[in-house]
């Protein structure tokens, strides 16, 4: 599963991303105005987004349920509000 996310100040675009156990997921993720970040932390997965570059994230939904991702770098007044949602079934 392939899917291309955004982050803006203060949010993911988009903020819930569902797919299905056992998938190989893809994530294609490009900050578009400051460094933020990613991390999903049921994943193992915390990466810096440097403004205007991408990253490419990759891992296996080895877990089912709902796991939360958030910005893990400050980002300005709206960074604790900058999160989302991942829904494995």
């Amino acid at each position: 599963v392939e899917i291309d996310m955004l982050a803006r100040l203060w949010e993911f675009e988009p903020s819930t991303i569902g797919f299905n156990q056992c998938d190989t997921v893809i994530l294609t993720v490009t900050s578009e105005d400051v460094t933020h970040g990613i991390s999903i932390p049921d994943y193992g997965v915390n990466e810096v987004l440097n403004p205007g570059e991408t990253v490419t994230i990759e891992f296996l939904a080895d877990q089912a349920g709902e796991f939360p991702f958030a910005c893990s770098v400050s980002c300005g007044s709206g960074h604790g509000s900058m999160d989302g949602t991942l829904i494995v079934s």
